[in-house]
């Protein structure tokens, strides 16, 4: 499989949208459940906007087109600067095949050159694939919030991960 990985530009605003919709209708791994988002290119254009200065977003494509995003957040407070909030996804088609590890590589990069020195991530602890990546990249679970998500068996714990760069 043949990945770049190119930082996120105004123009693709509408694949953008079209692929968090994919990601979201058939991740049961993720947070936001199937329909629970009611965004469109244009909310995402203006979330974009707005935090322009504090976020960067990666995306990953192959020769079918879009098929996974990173995103740092950067906080604009001084005692909190230096660390950097991760957010990923990929398709599930894609999952497994090296993408999230590139993304988080790539991820890693800009976050050096943003001056972090810790990078932070949050990961439902059933997510055995996501979790084996981030600590396969050095990452270590720093905590757990026990059955803060509800999903179909039940209730699952939430894992903060870190990273220092």
């Amino acid at each position: 499989m043949d990945i770049s990985v190119f930082p996120f530009r105004f123009r693709h605003i509408f694949s953008f949208a079209r692929l968090k919709r994919d990601i979201e209708s058939t991740a049961s791994h993720l947070v936001i459940s199937r329909n629970e988002r009611r965004e469109t290119g244009f909310h995402i254009l203006a979330r974009l906007l707005i935090s322009r200065r504090t976020m960067n977003t990666l995306i990953a494509s192959d020769s079918n087109g879009f098929i996974g995003y990173v995103s740092l957040v950067f906080p604009r407070f001084r005692k909190l600067r230096g660390n950097a909030y991760l957010t990923i996804a990929v398709k599930d088609s894609c999952r497994g095949q090296g993408v999230g590890t590139l993304l988080m590589k790539r991820a890693e990069e800009l976050a050096r050159a943003r001056g972090a020195r810790r990078i932070e991530l949050d990961v439902i602890g059933k997510n055995a694939l996501a979790v084996r990546l981030y600590e396969r990249l050095g990452y270590a679970i720093e905590g757990r919030r026990r059955q803060a998500v509800r999903d179909e068996d039940g209730f699952d714990d939430m894992l903060m991960m870190a990273k220092f760069i």
